[in-house]
């Protein structure tokens, strides 16, 4: 394998125990795929001034534990016979990050997550919806305690076959790994339109046409999909449904035309991440003849 032929994982890491659990999930996708893996880590910038509480060096103990992570990872890499490239960076998070992915051409970026209110996403500067929404490829969420398998996989199919990288992904995934694919329709109706006559008839009609196409298609490649309609929030929906079937993985499309009222309030994406317990791969818009980064598998 040539390094042009070669897939590079970008994995950001910090001081959070959800990140620190991340990077070896991320060697350990990394060996099973042959991949490269460029772990970064970024020290936030500091708007206030710590010299005037009399902190000494005050610069060089917040990028500390920064550069602790980062050696930490390399060690652990090494211990496995790894090769692993590291960088530092210092500003915004989502902006470092990405730039670090567009310099390495990344295939995919891998970011810890965990469970957090509304509130808390808001407060925590978005960076995970800055990456996805910005980012050049496909993100993998990786909740802390959670492993990184393929054999069960479950899509939500809401756009298929308009906007299909989800649910191709899925199929990527399960080539690659001989997974099982579950897929989901989820019909969310607010409650003044489901006491319309016809609405809910009308969306289950569609909910069906939509799976069953993509049955069609999972069968012309030679792939079984388990379906199924949900009837709630998106989040509850899938969240409930890989708990009961003990989902390993669950495939979301990224929304990369999304509005400022869903970026403040946070995307189906962000919802089912804070809760789910199962990595999440969030599968952004593919040029033409591009494979995914799961479809090199070996």
């Amino acid at each position: 394998m040539t390094r042009e032929e070669q897939k590079t994982i970008v994995a950001a890491v910090d001081t959070t125990d959800v990140s620190q659990a991340m990077f070896k999930e991320a060697l350990v996708l990394a060996s099973s795929l042959r991949a490269r893996v460029v772990m970064v880590s970024v020290t936030p910038e500091y708007e206030g001034n710590m010299n005037r509480f009399f902190i000494k060096d005050a610069e060089h103990q917040l990028k500390e534990p920064f550069e602790k992570i980062l050696a930490d990872a390399a060690s652990y890499a090494s211990s496995l016979g790894l090769e692993m490239k590291t960088v530092r960076r210092h500003g915004k998070p989502s902006d470092e990050i990405i730039e670090v992915a567009l310099q390495e051409k990344a295939d995919l970026i891998l970011l810890g997550s965990s469970k957090r209110l509304q509130f808390e996403r808001m407060m925590l500067g978005r960076t995970i919806a800055e990456i996805i929404h910005d980012g050049p490829c496909d993100v993998l969420l990786i909740p802390k305690k959670s492993e990184i398998r393929f054999n069960k996989v479950l899509v939500e199919i809401n756009d298929f076959p308009s906007r299909p990288e989800a649910g191709m992904r899925a199929f990527d995934v399960a080539k690659s790994y001989s997974s099982e694919v579950h897929a989901m329709y989820v019909i969310d109706i607010a409650p003044d339109r489901s006491l319309r006559y016809g609405v809910q008839r009308e969306a289950e009609q569609k909910a069906s046409l939509v799976l069953k196409e993509y049955v069609v298609q999972g069968e012309s490649q030679g792939i079984r999909v388990v379906t199924e309609i949900g009837r709630n929030m998106p989040e509850k929906c899938l969240v409930e449904y890989a708990l009961k079937h003990n989902i390993h993985l669950i495939v979301l499309s990224s929304n990369e035309d999304a509005g400022m009222f869903e970026m403040l309030w946070g995307s189906v994406v962000e919802r089912v991440a804070s809760k789910a317990v199962c990595p999440i791969l969030v599968a952004k818009t593919k040029r033409a003849k591009e494979k995914s980064f799961l479809s090199y598998a070996l």
